[in-house]
């Protein structure tokens, strides 16, 4: 029982650690993160060819977006950008999370 409970606890801190991580990451940072989960999952398999051609297609509008915002705005995104971006990414983190899980 003591084993699980220290398995419990260090997995709910160790995914509270990745929250605080993601906040700080940079919208390019995070992009990177999740191409590398994409690729883990199309190596091991839970990942299929087309969901694979369909994340990285997401990955790449994003990408082109965040890119198209710091030109427009000299180099920096401001807060609405940033937020925008920011949703884009946790929903096609929650997409790469079902695709490898299900």
């Amino acid at each position: 029982m003591k084993k699980l409970t220290g398995a419990l606890v260090a997995a709910l801190f160790m995914g509270s650690m990745g929250l605080a991580l993601a906040d700080d990451m940079s919208p390019k940072d995070r992009l990177e993160n999740q191409h590398d989960r994409i690729q883990q999952g199309v190596d091991n398999g839970t990942i299929s060819k087309k969901e694979h051609r369909k994340l990285a297609k997401q990955g790449r509008k994003i990408n082109r977006e965040r890119k198209r915002d710091l030109r427009k705005d000299g180099g920096k995104l401001d807060k609405s950008d940033r937020r925008k971006l920011e949703h884009q990414e946790n929903k096609r983190s929650n997409e790469i999370s079902n695709d490898k899980h299900n």
